[in-house]
């Protein structure tokens, strides 16, 4: 369920993520990408961490696209940069228990997190810890997860599910992260593999974090559900 790239000048992408994603892995060419724009650091990270969190559950009747969603961040939106993305780092997690998001925070130490899944006003939905049921995460408890793990505060957090502006907007207002992203209301999942894929290319282009989120919007509001449901975007940024 987890899949990692590092993209290198002679890093290709697993067997195993590839069997999965039936793409190839393009050749890389040496560079840097900076990340000035998100890092509150005078000396930004010569490598950009991507932390990605999926959560799909059985009880929904039309599950989510979300190695859909992982695939547009993690190729798509590369691939179409147009430059060479050497020095980002790509980590992504599927039965996203508390434990495991702490053992992947601690470890990995990502400069932003992508979470692709359900959300509701109590927070994200991960795996509960006995594997049956789900854990609502909201933002006090992302906030301990990311203290714990040594991060005092995250560049970047796509909380790309529905419900999930607030908790977004208290993460921001109390400092935890430097920029979020989240929704009012609920998702729709065209609209999401839209906004990643716009949002993301953005960023891998080193643009700001306005403009990420002005063309992640755009591309989401393109297109409507049979119900004319738009999603609705809302941007945050650390005081």
């Amino acid at each position: 369920t987890d899949a990692f790239l590092l993209c290198s000048p002679t890093t290709t992408i697993t067997e195993a993520t590839a069997a999965r994603f039936q793409h190839p892995e393009p050749t890389r060419t040496a560079s840097l990408f900076p990340i000035a724009a998100l890092s509150s650091s005078a000396s930004p990270p010569q490598t950009l961490r991507v932390l990605i969190l999926r959560n799909n559950f059985d009880i929904v009747a039309k599950p989510l696209e979300l190695d859909r969603e992982e695939y547009v961040v993690m190729h798509e939106a590369v691939n179409n940069a147009a430059f060479p993305s050497t020095g980002v780092a790509f980590e992504s997690i599927g039965f996203v228990t508390r434990a495991r998001l702490r053992a992947h925070l601690s470890r990995f130490q990502p400069h932003c997190i992508h979470v692709c899944g359900h959300g509701s006003e109590r927070g994200i939905e991960l795996v509960a810890p006995t594997g049956d049921g789900i854990d609502s995460l909201n933002a006090p408890g992302l906030a301990q997860l990311l203290s714990e793990a040594g991060i005092a505060r995250l560049p970047l957090l796509i909380l790309n599910s529905c419900h999930s502006a607030k908790m977004a907007a208290n993460l921001a207002q109390l400092g935890f992260v430097n920029h979020a992203v989240g929704i009012a209301g609920p998702a729709v999942n065209a609209q999401a593999l839209d906004f990643a894929y716009g949002f993301w290319v953005t960023l891998f282009k080193n643009g700001a974090f306005a403009q990420c989120f002005q063309n992640g919007s755009e591309l989401a509001g393109r297109r409507r559900n049979e119900d004319g449901l738009v999603t609705n975007y809302k941007g945050f940024m650390a005081q």
